[in-house]
């Protein structure tokens, strides 16, 4: 079995059968906000913030869109504050997970098969500095399973990696909750009433929006 493992293409095959898997059951499996709430709900109170936590860890673990429900019911069950800081140990812990397991699975397979402009984009990935790895974490232009799996398969060391995760990862995830809480959930009728008798929060999203995509721009003209 170690043999087997040992070969890079194997490893990497077993990289994208995962990450196959993980697309296929996000269109098999439905799970909504009711189911979440009243599984939160059949819990003590005194533990359900460590139920959120694993659900959060092994749900999209496997189940990639499950993050958004959870981030709604969080909002609206812990309150913005307390659900920013189970999302972020969450968060925190499967940047971890995703990136060891990437690095372990592919990094070996890319490194010897990458040819041409992908091997420098390859290169260039890798010697990404802690600040452009701040703004991509920080803003949402990627999502995080992509930035934790992309940069897992680098040769970026995992220091630098959740270094940046830790300082970026707060802001966002306090900004999405603060907003999630105050409206009491999600919807586009009440996102709208939200920002129109909220003209601060308004011009501040605004501001974030245009600053993601100057970010989005110039790291474009960064990879050509």
């Amino acid at each position: 079995m170690k043999l087997f493992l040992g070969k890079p293409n194997i490893r990497f095959a077993i990289l994208l059968l995962f990450i196959l898997l993980s697309i296929l059951l996000g269109r098999l499996i439905s799970i909504n906000q009711e189911g979440i709430d009243h599984f939160l709900k059949r819990i003590p109170f005194a533990y359900s913030f460590v139920a959120f936590v694993l659900l959060y860890v092994g749900g999209t673990f496997f189940i990639w869109y499950l993050k958004d429900p959870l981030k709604v019911v969080g909002a609206i069950f812990f309150g913005a504050y307390w659900s920013t800081f189970f999302i972020y140990i969450a968060e925190m812990i499967n940047a971890w997970l995703f990136f060891k397991i990437s690095n372990r699975l592919g990094k070996d397979f890319l490194e010897k098969s990458l040819r041409g402009r992908s091997k420098r984009v390859y290169e260039q990935i890798g010697e990404m500095g802690l600040g452009w790895i701040f703004l991509l974490r920080a803003v949402p232009l990627i999502p995080y399973r992509v930035l934790d799996i992309s940069f897992g398969l680098s040769k970026l060391s995992f220091k630098t990696y959740i270094l940046a995760v830790g300082l970026a990862s707060l802001p966002r995830i306090f900004w999405i909750q603060f907003v999630l809480a105050s409206m009491k959930g999600f919807s586009l009728e009440g996102a709208i009433k939200y920002f129109s008798n909220n003209i601060v929060i308004f011009l501040l999203s605004l501001i974030y929006f245009v600053l993601s995509l100057i970010i989005a721009f110039r790291i474009r003209k960064e990879f050509k």
